[in-house]
């Protein structure tokens, strides 16, 4: 599912949920209508039940899909500043690298924050990662030459610095891009909120009594939470975005390129 919705915009997304809910709805009232008589008393409480279930179900999958989106948006986000501080250490730490090493591994580093930041531009993210994976073999090189050079403990911080900044960034590209939502959970959401507006207009189709109006509230709410459980899920386009404010700080504190 997220995999089907991963090119539409939010909008499409809002509008084409609340479009399925109010067909399933609809199509559950006029098979309610085409009954041949209401329920009687057991049925009618079989019924009854059979409702009370399915929202319960469907409040405990939202639920529970609400809190894996928001808690894979918060680690998202926690990763951001992981990989901001990771270069800013390994920045700080080119002071104890000698020369041409150190000029070399900070340019990769500007050049590499600048790359980040394209990353979580969704127009410019795949050529984004390969040039930071490219940054990533030069910053190596610079490392693996001081090392060379200069095989002192001093050096081999920046060499651990060096191999935290490349980590980080396999770590980003795991959870922002490579683990979504399974598309079997967002399936299954999505079958038991259109299942439970058709059964609540059977309901009402075999009593007669239906009120559009709080038809179309429960539709929009349901409409409402599908789509930003799909938003967190797409942490760099949409309403709810990760802030790249420490990337940014870390840039700032790099200062211009002499």
């Amino acid at each position: 599912m997220v995999y089907f919705f991963a090119a539409w915009p939010l909008w499409a997304i809002l509008v084409s949920t609340m479009a399925g809910l109010a067909l399933c709805s609809e199509l559950g009232y006029r098979l309610g209508r085409a009954a041949s008589r209401p329920p009687d008393g057991a049925a009618a409480t079989d019924l009854g039940a059979t409702l009370g279930g399915l929202l319960g179900l469907l409040g405990l999958l939202l639920g529970f899909t609400f809190s894996m989106a928001g808690d894979r948006f918060d680690t998202r986000k926690n990763l951001v500043v992981e990989e901001a501080n990771a270069i800013g250490t390994a920045w700080l730490r080119t002071d104890l690298v000698p020369e041409p090493q150190r000029g070399d591994a900070r340019r990769a580093l500007r050049a590499y924050v600048d790359a980040r930041l394209d990353a979580a531009v969704v127009g410019h993210r795949d050529a984004a990662i390969a040039r930071s994976e490219q940054l990533q073999v030069q910053m190596w090189a610079a490392a693996r030459d001081a090392a060379a050079a200069a095989p002192t403990p001093t050096v081999a911080l920046f060499v651990s610095a060096v191999n935290e900044v490349i980590d980080m960034h396999g770590r980003r590209l795991a959870q922002a891009l490579r683990n979504p939502i399974p598309p079997t959970i967002l399936g299954t959401l999505y079958l038991v909120a259109f299942l439970v507006m058709a059964a609540l207009g059977y309901a009402r189709g075999l009593t007669g009594d239906r009120s559009l109006v709080a038809t179309f509230v429960l539709l929009v709410v349901l409409a409402v939470v599908l789509t930003v459980i799909i938003d967190f899920d797409r942490p760099y386009e949409g309403l709810l975005t990760v802030s790249q404010q420490a990337m940014r700080d870390v840039k700032a504190s790099m200062g211009a390129e002499p």
